[in-house]
């Protein structure tokens, strides 16, 4: 742990947000994919992949959603896309931690469980319906059903406040400045 506060010590504030928010965000965004993927894998109308693969088949096209075996690139090209698309997200949300100041660590979840539900608020009625023909994928229950969307998001917030409370408390950000 020393060698943590050491090079948070040394790092100024904008790499700190950047790095934190990074590993915050691909975690959170483990915990969104986890729920998303586990309810394919227990309905009986949709795979474990469907998540991974419906968010490549946004992004190149409704040819790239199906049958998993026949799919694999999308499925990979997904699952980074998603990655990627989280630590962006977890790094907005470290930025907003760094502004607010927020001590409590309840506080600091519950913000991040709101945080996530705005974000998909964001991509559900904003984003998503700029691809116009793929955004049925999200929008109806090709995937999945909306509240697992819902549910997805706000585990993925709800994670990144914890880990921003876990580093905070690691001495790695300060008690409310950073």
């Amino acid at each position: 742990m020393t060698a943590f506060r050491a090079v948070s010590t040394e790092w100024s504030t904008g790499k700190r947000v950047v790095v934190i928010g990074a590993v915050g965000g691909a975690i959170g965004g483990m915990m969104l994919a986890m729920v998303e993927m586990l309810y394919g894998w227990f309905s009986d109308s949709h795979t474990f992949w469907d998540a991974p693969m419906a968010i490549w088949a946004w992004v190149g096209g409704i040819e790239h959603f199906g049958s998993p075996g026949d799919h694999v690139g999308p499925i990979i090209l997904g699952l980074g896309g998603h990655m990627m698309n989280s630590m962006m997200i977890g790094v907005g949300f470290a930025a907003l931690m760094t502004v607010l100041r927020l001590r409590g660590d309840m506080t600091t979840i519950m913000v991040g469980v709101m945080y996530g539900l705005g974000v998909w608020a964001v991509m559900r009625y904003i984003l998503l319906p700029l691809n116009g023909g793929e955004d049925d994928l999200f929008t109806t229950s090709l995937v999945s059903p909306q509240w697992v969307w819902w549910l997805g998001h706000g585990v993925l917030g709800m994670t990144a406040g914890a880990y921003y409370t876990v580093v905070r408390r690691a001495g790695l950000v300060g008690q409310g400045t950073t």
